[in-house]
């Protein structure tokens, strides 16, 4: 029987899809609301009209003690990696079934801090060590070492998916919207926090590259696209890495139906772990 597994959930971003020991994770699914189930936060009329997801359900309770049952047949040792709590109750319902779950298998559940390209990587990270043999004890002291040097900004234009998660009220949402302004959030310890407001896809284009700047020798750059291709041309931010850090590519991907359901489909988001 296999020692570890990796269970982690649906907003996850994984940076290649050959990593080593990608045969031990597993993904717990998210359940999208759509528009025209009429759930989820409030979206702009015009928005609500297209159909575009409204929001998320979350994998509850019983869906983690089943995944638990399942996975603990065949590993000894289960590792949650669940994306940041403060995005949604995944975490919550996950440690609730690891106390409930009376099986063989030990379960760990880790809040991850982040969640997309970022937790991508601390599962990439996970697996891998898995699969060299690695305890699940010394995996968690590697993966909780690993959340601190992983760190990620999200521009979040649709304030309104927001406030389906709580990080704001209705009215500030349809205010913020109003505004017209692209806001710029620092994912922190686990907590979105607004860093700033910009008006052009220029200033977004220079605050990510600010951001950027502030480290010396990234190990990862990754960028998160909005569904629709976003608010700047990724040519000029490729460039800008490729001038200041010549030995990291900046990979790319657009954002996931889940993730895009939580946050807006026209999010963007930028993802940097250091060594």
């Amino acid at each position: 029987m296999p020692d570890v597994c990796i269970l982690t959930d649906s907003t996850v971003q994984f940076t290649r899809i050959d990593f080593p020991g990608r045969e031990l994770v597993k993904i717990i699914s998210f359940d999208v609301m759509s528009a025209a189930h009429g759930k989820g936060p409030y979206l702009p009329p015009a928005q609500a009209m297209a159909g575009l997801p409204q929001g998320l359900s979350s994998p509850a309770y019983q869906d983690f003690l089943d995944q638990y049952i399942l996975l603990g047949a065949k590993f000894r040792e289960i590792m949650v990696l669940t994306l940041s709590a403060s995005l949604g109750l995944t975490g919550c319902y996950a440690r609730e079934a690891a106390v409930q779950y009376s099986g063989s298998a030990q379960v760990q559940v880790i809040d991850s801090q982040t969640t997309a390209m970022g937790l991508g990587l601390l599962v990439q990270l996970a697996a891998e060590a898995a699969a060299s043999g690695a305890s699940l004890a010394a995996i968690e002291r590697l993966i909780r070492a690993a959340i601190h040097r992983v760190y990620t900004l999200f521009c979040i234009p649709g304030l309104a998916y927001l406030s389906g998660v709580g990080c704001l009220s209705p009215s500030q949402a349809i205010v913020g919207e109003m505004l017209g302004l692209l806001p710029i959030f620092v994912l922190e310890d686990g907590h979105l926090s607004l860093l700033s407001k910009v008006r052009t896809p220029r200033h977004l284009l220079e605050s990510f590259q600010d951001f950027i700047e502030e480290f010396s020798d990234p190990f990862y750059i990754g960028l998160i696209k909005a569904a629709s291709g976003g608010h700047f041309r990724t040519r000029l931010l490729r460039q800008h890495v490729k001038e200041h850090f010549s030995q990291v590519n900046l990979s790319e991907c657009v954002i996931n139906p889940h993730l895009a359901a939580l946050i807006g489909p026209q999010s963007m988001g930028l993802v940097i772990m250091e060594h």
